[in-house]
């Protein structure tokens, strides 16, 4: 008997130690219902949004009994003792307390962007021109709550003004709210990713991807849709070129890795290596680009690595003849580049409150063939479930 087991499968979630279930947790996305069992029913927990107003209802029992109970509803928080209401919280007094000395009245609307790179890079490349002019917003400022995000808005957005306020947790809803004149519009929130994902699994394959949900969020057709052109400041060009120098990279002939994801499950650092040989056999230099430590590559040859910023990786992209990257929101950012791009695609990590999606529904939903006014012919996409690493090796390689 094992220790410790952990079985996930499409419908339930059980942890056991030495086969005693001490957590067992279902969601059910057609009711937006969580429930999870801990101790083998001892302690329970059920939580159920309601998609049509954003709002939620929790409620913890110990031995079938109500013990604690909390009502998320029109950016409120009430929590309840039994059912004796104990605390009452303004979500938007939080908010104006905790954010609004980032705000002047040289603006009037403020779109706070939440979301990973991905969908960051689709509302300021695509869709933030028609945004504004659907909420004929006059004076508009982007919130950014990633530092990646200022990257991004320099480069995708430099005429819109933005503030960076650092990572924003409070579980507001996705309606628009007025507070001392002005408008907030919150873009994303984990109740949208959620019903992004069960869409494409619910889906037939190729009928929908994540491009359409956020034009469906925002109420944005097709006709509305443009395309802003990232640019790289000088200064950005040159403290690239400083940095890449002292690696000794040959800039006239190189290729691009990016191995890393938050989304994607990494893949098996052995085909990175092999990538990495395949190509110097060649004559080409390789670039890693690498920001954390999970990957060493030991066994392959002298590739070249540095520490670079989101525009100064873009920079030094679009001057390789070839980018290799596991699926990222980093991978579309680099679409730009306009160099051929070969992306592999593997599961999602494990995430809280986040079915499991197979690779087939992962690539129908989030390819990157689903954004407009790309160059379709140098996008290669590699669905790392059926593709053995030797032929996916090949194929980049030969290619």
């Amino acid at each position: 008997m094992k220790i410790y087991e952990y079985i996930n499968d499409d419908k339930e979630e059980t942890a056991k130690i030495f086969g005693f279930p001490v957590m067992t947790q279902r969601l059910d996305y057609a009711t937006s219902e969580r429930y999870q069992s801990f101790f083998n029913g001892l302690m329970t927990s059920v939580k159920i949004i309601d998609k049509c107003s954003d709002s939620s209802n929790k409620e913890v029992k110990i031995l079938g009994k109500t013990v604690l109970k909390r009502i998320l509803k029109d950016n409120s928080l009430t929590y309840y003792l039994g059912n004796k209401e104990i605390r009452h919280v303004s979500l938007l007094d939080k908010f104006k307390k905790k954010y609004i000395k980032y705000f002047d009245k040289n603006h009037d609307d403020i779109y706070i962007l939440t979301a990973n790179s991905g969908e960051t890079y689709l509302i300021l490349t695509y869709l933030i021109d028609a945004l504004i002019k659907k909420n004929n917003s006059k004076k508009p400022l982007l919130v950014a709550t990633f530092k990646y995000h200022v990257d991004m808005i320099k480069m995708i957005c430099p005429d819109i003004p933005y503030v960076y306020i650092g990572k924003f947790r409070l579980r507001l809803t996705d309606k628009p709210f007025s507070i001392d004149g002005f408008r907030f519009f919150l873009l994303f929130n984990k109740n949208y990713f959620q019903q992004v994902e069960h869409n494409i699994k619910q889906r037939e394959l190729g009928t929908y991807n994540y491009f359409q949900a956020l034009q469906e969020r925002l109420g944005l057709p097709e006709r509305d849709v443009s395309m802003r052109r990232i640019h790289v400041s000088l200064d950005d060009e040159q403290k690239m070129l400083e940095k890449v120098k002292k690696t000794g990279l040959n800039l006239e002939k190189f290729v691009f890795l990016a191995p890393e994801a938050q989304s994607c499950k990494l893949y098996d650092e052995d085909l990175w290596s092999e990538l990495i040989t395949g190509f110097q056999a060649k004559g080409y230099d390789v670039f890693v680009n690498l920001t954390g430590n999970e990957f060493k590559f030991s066994e392959a040859g002298n590739y070249k690595t540095c520490n670079l910023t989101f525009a100064e990786a873009f920079a030094l992209a679009r001057l390789s003849k070839k980018i290799v990257s596991l699926r990222s929101g980093f991978t579309e950012f680099l679409l730009q580049t306009n160099v051929p791009s070969y992306t592999l695609y593997t599961r999602f990590r494990r995430r809280t409150a986040f079915r499991s999606m197979d690779v087939y529904h992962i690539m129908s939903g989030f390819s990157l063939m689903c954004h407009p006014y790309v160059d379709k012919s140098k996008i290669y996409e590699f669905n790392m479930y059926e593709t053995s690493p030797k032929s996916c090796i090949d194929t980049i390689l030969n290619t």
